[in-house]
């Protein structure tokens, strides 16, 4: 049976509650097992030497981050949530991965890309093609200038960059995003689960026939931009990455042998998302068309103030 306090936390409690080394070690060795441990097993493994002590911070744990079952420990769910995190590197990482060249190729030239890991995400540029954005709004201090040939970045944890080629990473990254995007795409945050509120951004002065827009920094003249309305939590796109749950967009994809989630088909499927025809018939209420093109087909939708598709064309 379990026994365990149901009282639920403010956050600074939450927090104070792990402003110890020994508690989260204890969170630590509990996510390393695959069963709920005696409290002599767990103490054992700590290697500690005040028993009363590790009582003491098992017990500012428990019922929250612990559930005791049947005389043993184990992780509760916002336990298993804060191990995730330390592995992940979300709250303790800061790999380098200084501009590296890779094997993949520009969507728009073919020519050679290279990536960077800074502040939380994966960058992307091209040598050649001019830049998507001109600013990046994933930095510390954002949003900041970006580099020439500035493709865009995808979030991406830490962890993420371990046993993996820069190539991998580039790939795993961009599975990673779409993941994110189409969780956003319906409504729904993948930070915290909450609901998020999306809207699309006209630029009303756009012009990038000379590289991003000096009006909206970007190389989309409509754009989405989402925000959660629990945590803090924004996103920001192309429109048509943010149609990504739209059944005519995916069943486009799929018939010209694209699977927006696997890893050997991120090139083409990034000249897919972000390299479309736009069209804006009307900004009150928003009517705007966007052709894509892939395999000699084309698909044309026409999304609403919602960034709804209300029809499509092949």
């Amino acid at each position: 049976m379990s026994d365990q306090r149901q009282d639920r936390l403010s956050a600074d409690d939450a927090f104070a509650a792990l402003g110890n080394e020994t508690r989260v070690r204890i969170l630590r060795e509990l996510g390393d097992v695959d069963e709920p441990l005696a409290f002599s097993a767990l103490y054992d493994r700590l290697e500690l030497t005040d028993s009363s002590q590790f009582n003491y911070h098992l017990e500012k744990l428990l019922g929250h981050f612990v559930h005791k079952v049947d005389g043993e420990y184990a992780l509760a769910r916002p336990g298993e949530r804060v191990v995730e995190a330390i592995r992940s590197g979300a709250v303790t990482g800061d790999p380098e991965l200084e501009r590296t060249p890779v094997e993949g190729r520009c969507s728009d030239c073919g020519e050679e890309l290279s990536i960077q890991w800074r502040n939380g995400s994966v960058e992307v540029f091209c040598g050649t093609c001019e830049s998507r954005w001109d600013r990046s709004w994933g930095r510390v201090g954002s949003p900041d200038a970006a580099e020439s040939g500035y493709l865009g970045r995808f979030p991406f944890p830490p962890a993420g960059l371990q046993n993996r080629s820069p190539e991998a990473v580039l790939r795993a990254a961009h599975v990673w995003s779409t993941l994110e995007l189409v969780a956003v795409s319906a409504g729904l945050c993948p930070r915290c689960s909450a609901t998020v509120d999306r809207e699309p951004r006209v630029c009303p002065d756009h012009d990038d026939a000379d590289g991003p827009c000096s009006t909206c920094h970007s190389s989309f003249e409509v754009r989405m931009v989402a925000v959660c309305t629990n945590c803090i939590a924004s996103f920001g796109t192309g429109a048509v990455s943010g149609l990504l749950t739209a059944p005519a967009l995916y069943a486009f994809l799929f018939e010209q042998g694209l699977n927006p989630l696997a890893p050997e088909a991120v090139d083409a499927v990034d000249g897919v998302l972000n390299d479309y025809e736009e069209e804006v018939h009307s900004t009150a209420p928003l009517r705007a068309e966007f052709t894509l093109s892939a395999g000699g087909e084309e698909l044309t939708l026409l999304v609403d103030d919602d960034l709804e598709v209300v029809e499509h064309a092949r």
